[in-house]
């Protein structure tokens, strides 16, 4: 494992692996597991509180899921990108961990790897609201 961080000692160096070995992660990768959730839970989905009031908007919608919501639709994200791309996950996932560890997240060297997955999950709820709830 040390040599993964040697290999990897600058963000600069993982991007370059990141942009090279990338298999892009797509909705249709996800769509099964999310549009079945949703269903499966009959669109209940959100907060008590936030489905009751009757106001369910695109632009808040993902601030008020429910956390089994939460948790189903990041594990569906996170295996299909698992499925495609484990090397570079199990990579940027034990640098993380690392950074983590020595107190050094806001300078992890695999930020591009969250700002991805925080890039697609947003993406991804945004098209399953219009697909399945809108």
């Amino acid at each position: 494992m040390a040599d993964i961080f040697e290999q990897f000692d600058s963000r600069e160096a993982f991007d370059t692996y990141w942009n090279e070995t990338y298999v892009p992660v797509t909705y249709e990768d996800v769509k099964e597991a999310y549009e079945d959730f949703v269903k499966a839970s009959d669109k209940h989905i959100f907060l008590s509180d936030y489905e009751e009031s009757g106001s369910i908007s695109r632009d808040d919608f993902m601030d008020n899921l429910s956390q089994a919501a939460q948790f189903a639709f990041q594990d569906s994200l996170t295996e299909a990108f698992y499925d495609k791309n484990p090397d570079l996950y199990e990579t940027a996932f034990a640098l993380f961990e690392e950074a983590q560890l020595e107190g050094t997240v806001d300078a992890n060297v695999a930020a591009i790897f969250h700002e991805e997955y925080n890039r697609l999950y947003r993406e991804f709820l945004l098209r399953m609201f219009d697909e399945c709830l809108s």
